[in-house]
């Protein structure tokens, strides 16, 4: 008679319970591991860089084009105020009682070298503005660029929201199969298991000997300490004489 297909496995042993939860460990090692290296990680951080760059880039741009600005401004003022001089000249040169030869021909002289200084500074105002043109037009592109890389940004940061999303519901149904196999368990058991877990740092503390091989070091146990370990009961604690984990038989 042939044993049906869909029948539960046995329940596990004493020790293969250990076994079983590091395997859960080890899970739940691999869903942290990978959730920390997710490759949208090290993409981000060469957004955050790019962005950084950019960011330093318009603030030197900005420098670049305030300091124009400003000498722009300053000509600016400079030109009004040659034309409020050339205006109140003019209404002196044309004064009725204005009757000195002298006086006019110095309001004169006066009007035409303001108007000379004026054409001066309105041709550097000129030059400022097409210094300042192509500077505009960078920053114009230099703003679409940021908003483009905050844009890939945006889709990057979706992306590892749902990577966690999915890790933690994987991680919460681990979690709580490890809960379910801990409260079947013998609590002394757990406890050893839990303390040598700790003190070794990530190494496996539960080896499954498979011939006369040990999992956890994939070393051989010497013939004479497998023969006596085969002499044990499958629940009684042994240790790898290799590596010191507690070995499932």
């Amino acid at each position: 008679m042939t044993s049906d297909a869909s029948e539960p496995a046995p329940p596990a042993s004493r020790l293969g319970i250990l076994a079983q939860l590091q395997d859960l460990d080890v899970r739940l090692e691999q869903i942290d591991h990978r959730v920390a290296h997710l490759p949208e990680r090290e993409i981000r951080a060469g957004i955050d860089a790019e962005l950084r760059a950019l960011a330093s880039e318009a603030r030197a741009l900005d420098v670049r084009i305030g300091d124009l600005e400003r000498q722009q401004r300053r000509h600016e003022d400079e030109v009004a105020g040659i034309e409020s001089k050339r205006a109140q000249n003019s209404e002196r040169l044309y004064e009725s009682h204005l009757t000195s030869p002298k006086e006019a021909e110095a309001l004169t002289a006066e009007a035409e070298a303001l108007g000379r200084r004026q054409m001066e500074i309105e041709d550097q105002i000129l030059e400022l503005m097409e210094q300042l043109e192509p500077l505009s037009r960078d920053h114009d592109s230099l703003a679409v660029r940021q908003s483009e890389a905050e844009a890939r940004r945006h889709d990057v940061d979706a992306a590892i929201a749902a990577a966690e999303g999915e890790a933690q519901a994987e991680r919460e149904d681990v979690l709580s199969e490890r809960t379910a196999l801990v409260a079947s368990a013998d609590a002394e058991l757990i406890s050893v298991y839990e303390q040598r877990r700790v003190s070794a740092r990530g190494e496996p503390v539960v080896g499954r000997l498979i011939g006369a091989n040990c999992s956890a070091c994939h070393l051989d146990v010497p013939a004479v300490d497998h023969e006596r370990i085969g002499r044990l009961d499958p629940d009684e604690l042994a240790e790898c004489p290799q590596c010191g984990a507690l070995l499932v038989r």
